[in-house]
Parts: C-alpha cells; structure tokens; sequence
C-alpha cells in the first residue's frame, strides 16, 4: 500500500493512460464566478453529459460551487485533455456569451489528481461532497443542489452518472452500500477543511486522515479489506482526533512510523508538524529517537 499510496494524488504531472481515475478541479480567476443562476449550472451538467457520451468517459461525481468545481471520472480512452478541452472551453463561450464578457472564465489549466488506490477514490468522493457544507453555503451537504450526492443516498436510477462503481467497493449490495457511505460521510464531516485550491497536497492530507477515521466502521461493516491502514497508524490518528497527550510506547512507535511516511512521500517538516499539530522540534526528535 505504500508505494501506491505515493502515487495517488499528484497535482503537478497529469499522467494520462485509458482507464485512468481522475480528480478535476478547476476554478474562476480571483474573485469571479462560475456560475450565476440556476440556468448556468444546469448547462454546465448538459456538457458534462454530452462529453461522457463523445469522449467515452464514467462520471461518478460532481461538484458545482459559485467559484470552482470538482469532477471525478474515468477515461475510457487516453483523452483526458481532449475531454476537458471541450467541455471547459464549450461552458467558456457560453457563458461569455450570455453575460456580454471578454477574457477567462477559468484560471489557467485545470487540476487533475490520479486516482489508483480504492481508498483514496472514495476519500476524492467523501471530499468532493462535503465541499457545500463545508464552505458555509448549507448546514447539511444533502441540502446542496450541484452536486451528486443524492444520486448516491437516493439510487437514483435516471442519472448519467456511474456511481455503482464508487458504491460498488463498500458493498456488492448498492442498498447497503449507500447507507455505509452515509454513515461515513458523516463520520467524515468532523474532519478539517482547507482551501485545496491553495494547498496542492491537502486532498492527499484530507485522505489519510480519512481512511483512518473511518477504519473501524468500515472494517465492522463490510469484512472486505479494501479499508486497511497498520492498526497503530489506525490508534494515533484517534488520539489525534481527540488531543490526547500519551507517551505509551506503542504510540510513540506510531507517530515516529506516521512521520516516516510523511517524509518519504515528500511532506516538509513544517508540513507534518502542522497536519499532527505538534511542533517541529517534537518532529526532530520523533525521527531521532
């Protein structure tokens, strides 16, 4: 798991392979909008379906906010930016046209995190549903109307979205299945959000701190092993969690365990400090010990 892991999330380099799961993001340009009325959120969902249908792609999710969107979606060809190319360029004349605009609608290129690892395609799916209740815009993300997530809660059936494949992992039965992922999105809801437009490896912080959240549900629930983090791992997130302060060997082992992978997966210093909420000399002194 840890060399794939390594490989879930990068935001710098998209690498493009038929069947590859991506992550999309993109934004407005500073304070602009995406979206003004209903009428421009609905259009941005026609391209999106008129693009799966042209470009053969697999749309599990989505997430339409004022200033930026999240898709996630599997190519079925290697034709990720062609796909993308379109759809966003299509939505850019739209909407320059309706609203009499010159210049970008969108900041520069979109942000394409691949996905290979189960794990991390439902924390990109969790995330990417929390996002509305998250940024203060309704209490509960179910309240939300541009995004899928009552395509997942509800089963519905008239939908161009495949999000049998996402459910499919918690459970063969899609019933079950959906009332596991609800009860883990709102285990999921107690965890922080950042600006993920700002911090280029805060999906990937997001997810780990997901997975072992979530663990023990999904391991007392669904007994299929796609959920496993090293138990230790598992415990010191909890104890992070709940800001607790013990010195038991066995946790120690696991923070300094913790930070070693931090650090092989590219994390600074004051990164790690940060996401642990420790110092960084206790950091230091952690991987010195």
């Amino acid at each position: 798991m840890e060399k794939e892991v390594s490989k879930i999330f990068n935001p710098y380099k998209k690498v493009i392979y038929e069947g590859g799961i991506y992550h999309i993001i993109q934004r407005a340009p500073g304070k602009d909008v995406l979206f003004l009325e209903d009428k421009d959120y609905l259009y941005f969902l026609h391209l999106l379906k008129e693009t799966k249908t042209k470009f053969s792609l697999d749309i599990f999710c989505f997430c339409l906010m004022p200033n930026h969107l999240h898709l996630l979606l599997k190519i079925n060809k290697a034709n990720l930016p062609e796909a993308m190319k379109s759809l966003f360029t299509r939505y850019a004349l739209y909407f320059n046209s309706k609203y009499q605009r010159k210049g970008h609608v969108f900041y520069g290129n979109y942000r394409a995190s691949l996905c290979l690892d189960e794990n991390y395609l439902i924390s990109a799916s969790v995330y990417i549903h929390l996002n509305p209740s998250k940024a203060g815009l309704v209490k509960s993300p179910l309240d939300y109307k541009w995004s899928s997530l009552k395509v997942y809660l509800q089963l519905s059936r008239n939908t161009f979205l495949n999000y049998e494949e996402i459910l499919s992992i918690l459970d063969s039965r899609l019933e079950k299945a959906s009332l596991v992922y609800s009860q883990i999105l709102g285990i999921a809801e107690d965890l922080e959000f950042e600006n993920i437009i700002e911090d280029k490896k805060f999906l990937e912080k997001f997810a780990f701190k997901f997975i072992g959240k979530v663990k023990k549900i999904l391991n007392k629930k669904l007994n299929k092993g796609n959920f496993k983090l090293e138990d230790e791992i598992s415990k010191y997130f909890e104890l992070i969690e709940n800001r607790k302060r013990l010195k038991k060997p066995q946790y120690l082992r696991a923070r300094k365990y913790l930070i070693e992978q931090l650090r092989s997966r590219g994390y600074t210093i004051k990164e790690i400090a940060e996401m642990l909420r420790i110092s960084r000399q206790s950091v230091y002194a952690t991987l010195n010990s």
